[in-house]
């Protein structure tokens, strides 16, 4: 087996590599530079100054580290590569796509290969092999240099816009300096927001054997959250678990009308492939606070009446919000069934009977058994409480009754 020579011996055309490339340096940079606005359109997009500036800079360091290290035959050092992380750094904080970085750092290893072995003659096999295999061993080396500065400035980029919508949300929510918060963090505040309280159903995944349950959740809110941001940008807040939460949407006009704000909802739970029950009101920044409690109380009160998926507003809800709330007539309602709380089955079978759309039979099926014992343990719903289920004069009765006992029991915790 042939060791490999030093790399500050290696020689192509009777010259050692790394004197060529300190030679034709000058040459080299602006090939370099002249190739990579051919070949990569992105860095056609930037100013002159900055590739005749730091572009061009970036470039002389990384051929000067490369022909060093042939010459001292060592890898790149800690501070050749904080350089090159650094321009990339610089890269990211402009926005500047990642994938055009590498790609110019390629085209530039090219160029150095080319210059660095030009007159390499029939003789120089084995040192034109090992010149390539240290060129390719930059390369690698380069790009995870690139890769790190870059991705590690978009995680802090990211991570202090996200903090700050968070914070946003939260001044919004509970009441802060709205104003203040919006303009340290440099987001402009809409007009109105369309506030949306939501219930999210589990996706199947979540319950699928040997899936993971919690990435099928982060997946679903990506989703969910996915369809809002297309429609409406990142001026969307959310404050979101697996079983649902809070949507801050701007109001634009596009989202001028309810049937939009349906559309929108149904949209986002189709790509998220889950049911969505939600409470909706516009509110200005400063009402954000009020209108937020009222849009969660409006889907407790959806939860509590069974309504089925789809949105609501207060007006759609309005005799069922105001016999939910708290006091002694919501009191008495509830206090009607507690003759049936200590016989599961009965409670159990009202709950079915009323979800179904007071329908015997699918009730009987969904609890597996037979009809007649419906209409048996309704009838003693009826004796124990004076409340008839079946009768069409007791049936509001009733309903009102489930509702308030599943908001006193939601109130008491």
């Amino acid at each position: 087996m042939t060791a490999h020579k030093p790399g500050g011996a290696l020689s192509l055309g009777g010259q050692r590599v790394h004197e060529r490339l300190t030679r034709e340096e000058p040459d080299l940079i602006a090939r370099v530079l002249a190739r990579i606005q051919a070949e990569v359109a992105d860095y056609r997009r930037l100013p002159a100054e900055e590739l005749t500036g730091d572009i061009a800079e970036i470039t002389r360091q990384a051929v000067r580290a490369f022909a060093r290290s042939l010459r001292e035959d060592r890898e790149l050092n800690a501070a050749e590569l904080d350089r090159i992380g650094a321009s990339a750094v610089r890269r990211a904080e402009e926005g500047f796509p990642l994938e055009a970085v590498l790609t110019a750092y390629h085209v530039g290893a090219r160029e150095i290969l080319a210059v660095g072995t030009a007159e390499a003659g029939g003789a120089d096999t084995a040192d034109l092999v090992d010149v390539a295999d240290r060129v390719l061993a930059f390369v690698g080396t380069v790009t995870r240099a690139v890769t790190r500065g870059y991705l590690e400035e978009l995680r802090t980029k990211v991570g202090q816009e996200h903090t700050a919508r968070r914070t946003l949300l939260s001044a919004l929510v509970d009441g802060g300096p709205v104003d203040v918060v919006a303009r340290s963090a440099g987001i402009t505040l809409p007009s109105r927001y369309l506030v949306l309280s939501v219930e999210l159903g589990p996706h199947a995944d979540e319950a699928s054997p040997g899936v993971d349950a919690e990435i099928a959740v982060r997946r679903k809110l990506r989703r969910f959250l996915a369809t809002f941001e297309r429609c409406c940008g990142d001026g969307v807040l959310a404050s979101l678990d697996g079983a649902g939460g809070l949507v801050l949407v701007p109001l634009a006009e596009r989202l001028a009308s309810v049937a939009s704000w349906q559309a929108l909802l149904e949209g986002a739970g189709r790509e998220a492939g889950v049911e969505v029950l939600a409470a909706a009101e516009t509110a200005a920044p400063g009402e954000v606070r009020e209108v937020t409690g009222r849009t969660g109380e409006v889907l407790e009160v959806l939860r509590w009446f069974g309504r089925g998926p789809g949105l609501y507003r207060l007006d759609d809800v309005l005799v069922e919000y105001q016999l939910t709330r708290p006091g002694a007539a919501r009191d008495r309602l509830a206090a009607a069934l507690a003759p049936v709380e200590e016989h599961a089955e009965l409670v159990e079978t009202l709950e079915t009977y009323l979800e179904l759309e007071t329908n015997r039979r699918r009730t009987a099926a969904r609890l597996h058994i037979h009809p007649n014992t419906v209409d048996y343990r309704l009838r003693r719903v009826r004796d124990l409480t004076g409340i008839d289920p079946i009768h069409p004069a007791g049936l509001p009765r009733i309903i009102a009754a489930v509702a308030a006992r599943r908001a006193s029991l939601a109130a008491r915790g």
